[in-house]
């Protein structure tokens, strides 16, 4: 928040939550599954 005030970054820039998880869904290809986390975390609420 130092660099917001400093007015160095917009405060949007800051994400309202972090989620830790052991490994990220991936493709065949190798690719990130978007899918399979938009299902997975659709029911978390932000602050």
């Amino acid at each position: 928040m130092k660099f917001v005030e400093q007015e160095v970054i917009p405060k949007w820039w800051i994400p309202d939550k972090f989620e830790f998880v052991d490994s990220i869904p991936k493709t065949s290809v190798g690719k990130k599954d978007k899918k399979v986390l938009r299902e997975k975390y659709k029911d978390v609420v932000l602050p």
